[in-house]
């Protein structure tokens, strides 16, 4: 099951890349100048057997090497003085955020915690696409005891001057501790935005969709209908609350169902380049679940860099 875990993790990533190649460009490798400033790309490795020394050469500083154009960020390495493999983002069509933390301690226990997650939102023609990715892990004394993958797609359509939107979602998630292999979900709906000040946005939404448990004993298509409520609260220049909560009710059974509720605190430590101290919780509820607990927390302080 981890290896399907890992390999799980490695397919949506690889899926994400292609699904969004036409804007986001990757090199493998780049290697950047020192200063950040120079784009110096890999050599030629057919032809670097033949010919090492010219094809090196090639990665070194200099005259006539091509700088970034302005509006693309080095994602990886722009805060840093050293040249590192890199994937570059047109900052004139994504927005977005990038996180990543971890932990350990080791003696008489041993435990380790990774968590990494993106976040990446353009706009479209008629409204806005938004990308979600979360990774976790954890070990204790050498055994894992928490391991999941959370994917999600959605697109809002939007219309000037209308608080009322339309929207549609699909989802793709992997936990090791689930009783399925890998849950898959869709749904749609309107969006109420109902308070809309400098500081608040409130909003509601309703819909329908489905979900099916792959791998699990009830790998049934279930009908679900979609509650929510999504929350921004800017507390000073600083700092802000993000918050939102969607209730997934089985149509024929309303006794039967998914809560999803997600909320962060983002306190913003160096504006000029894009970096936050982000304290956010993660709750999953499912009232079908097998023998597990119904309740699944996850709760994260990490730096957040802002594309």
């Amino acid at each position: 099951m981890a290896r399907f875990g890992q390999f799980t993790l490695v397919l949506l990533c690889l899926s994400t890349f292609f699904w969004c190649r036409t804007e986001v460009i990757a090199q493998t490798p780049i290697l950047l100048h020192p200063k950040g400033q120079e784009a110096i790309y890999s050599p030629d490795w057919a032809a670097g057997v033949r010919n090492l020394g010219p094809s090196l050469a090639r990665l070194k500083p200099g005259d006539g090497r091509q700088p970034f154009p302005e509006e693309e960020v080095d994602v990886v390495s722009e805060n840093l003085n050293f040249w590192v493999p890199t994937i570059r983002i047109d900052k004139t069509v994504w927005d977005g955020t990038m996180e990543f933390g971890g932990n350990g301690t080791t003696g008489n226990t041993k435990t380790s915690l990774v968590f990494a997650s993106v976040e990446l939102v353009r706009d479209t023609r008629h409204g806005e696409l938004e990308i979600d990715l979360n990774y976790v892990r954890s070990k204790a004394n050498n055994v894992v005891n928490k391991h999941h993958t959370l994917f999600d797609v959605g697109h809002q359509w939007l219309r000037d001057g209308n608080s009322l939107s339309w929207f549609a979602e699909l989802g793709l998630e992997y936990d090791e501790f689930r009783p399925f292999d890998l849950r898959l979900t869709g749904n749609g709906g309107i969006q109420k935005l109902f308070i809309d000040s400098e500081t608040t946005q409130l909003s509601w939404r309703f819909g329908a969709g489905i979900s099916q448990e792959i791998g699990a004993p009830d790998d049934s298509v279930v009908p679900e209908a979609v509650f929510g409520l999504i929350l921004e609260k800017q507390l000073t220049s600083r700092q802000k609350l993000e918050a939102d909560v969607d209730y997934f009710p089985d149509w024929s059974n309303f006794t039967e169902f998914r809560i999803e509720a997600e909320a962060s605190w983002r306190i913003v430590l160096d504006e000029k380049h894009g970096w936050s101290l982000k304290l956010a919780a993660l709750d999953r509820y499912d009232s079908t679940p097998g023998d597990n607990k119904p309740n699944d927390f996850t709760y994260s302080l990490v730096l957040l860099w802002e594309i």
